[in-house]
């Protein structure tokens, strides 16, 4: 890892990461080979004929092993929506968080999720403009619905967030291939602000780039890298240069037979101010100064009939300090989740789940378990 000073911070080429972007370009030229569609939200539609209503929600019950012990049951996710083609060649797809309940310090309320319309003609050149999750990495491009442990790993929630948290912006995305093709491709243009946009914003001060290429040099193995960068105006007022956040990572799965093996690395350093929390449902936390921070996690998932046992190993090892300071205060966090998924039917999905957490320098007392009933419509 390195010290959390300014200095070591910019030896980030901006050269190299011009250069990598424009591999990814021409990565995307490629797509001619393709010849699936991809959808762009969880979903797609399954028809051309009027309008689809979808969603699903995710109860589960919680028991988090603090020193002092505390169960509950909440609500993951409690996403409806609606989409559809419209003849010839665009799409539409809208989608609402409802989970959000009121508590006696505020009400949140439902929330929009995802808005956008996509030129559908060509498969392997889309284009989608609107609201919707930007594309960074293996495990946050997956649905929602589909994750194989109930929580997204730590360092994907915390270092794919946007400069509000979450994983959704306002922007245009281009897009192209499938999980059949030889490549697939994702570039966005976004705000940068989260689902709660700013209606003034300007994308001279605040802007955020994210790009994906996935490659499939032989039947069931997929190789990734992402990159993102944000620019937002400080977080501080009395602080005159803006926020700065660069993320890159490489990431691999590999199906056989009824086993997928998954691996992911990220790197993340943000500069000015970083965000601790947030992800899928989380409130995330802003605080000043500079954040170099490593993530990664390996996973295998085995399929039996109807039931589907997960292992999962993940770590999160970050540096944070003050800006123009070489005082660090280091973390290490190694986390594992135990989990078991059983599939009654296509539309059903229970999800058992415990996760033993280590921290260091220290260890806190924070395992839990959690199951989880998922039903979709």
């Amino acid at each position: 890892m390195l010290p959390a000073s300014p200095g070591l911070f910019k030896q980030i080429n901006t050269k190299k990461m011009k250069r990598i972007l424009i591999i990814l370009s021409l990565i995307s030229l490629t797509l001619v080979f393709s010849n699936n569609s991809y959808a762009q939200g969880c979903d797609a539609p399954s028809s051309d004929e009027g309008v689809q209503v979808f969603g699903y929600i995710q109860p589960e019950l919680r028991s988090f092993f603090y020193d002092d012990p505390q169960v509950n049951f909440a609500f993951r996710r409690a996403r409806i929506g609606v989409m559809g083609n419209i003849p010839y060649d665009f799409s539409y797809y809208v989608l609402l968080e409802t989970s959000q309940f009121m508590t006696p310090d505020n009400f949140t309320g439902a929330f929009l999720l995802d808005a956008f319309v996509s030129y559908t003609r060509f498969d392997y050149f889309k284009i989608s403009l609107g609201q919707f999750k930007y594309r960074f990495g293996n495990e946050l491009s997956q649905p929602c619905n589909g994750l194989y442990t109930i929580n997204r790993s730590k360092s994907v929630d915390e270092l794919t967030g946007g400069i509000g948290g979450g994983n959704r912006d306002l922007g245009i995305m281009f897009l192209g291939g499938n999980k059949s093709s030889l490549v697939q491709y994702f570039a966005s243009i976004t705000n940068g602000y989260g689902v709660f946009n700013a209606t003034d914003n300007n994308l001279v001060t605040a802007v955020a780039l994210t790009g994906r290429a996935v490659l499939q040099p032989t039947d069931g193995l997929y190789l990734g890298g992402s990159y993102r960068w944000t620019k937002s105006p400080a977080s501080d007022a009395t602080v005159t240069v803006a926020d700065t956040k660069v993320r890159f990572g490489f990431d691999a799965e590999y199906n056989i037979k009824n086993f997928k093996l998954f691996g992911e690395y990220i790197n993340g350093v943000d500069e000015g101010s970083y965000l601790e929390g947030g992800g899928c449902g989380g409130t995330p936390v802003t605080k000043q100064g500079v954040k170099d921070a490593v993530g990664y996690y390996g996973m295998i998932v085995y399929r039996w009939n109807n039931f589907e046992p997960v292992y999962k190993f993940e770590g999160y090892d970050t540096k944070v300090g003050d800006v123009g300071s070489d005082v660090t205060t280091d973390n290490m966090d190694i986390w594992q989740t135990f989990g078991l998924n059983y599939y009654p039917n296509d539309w059903v999905r229970i999800q058992l789940n415990y996760i033993y957490k280590t921290e260091d320098p220290t260890e806190i007392a924070n395992d839990c378990l959690i199951v989880q009933m998922q039903v979709k419509f």
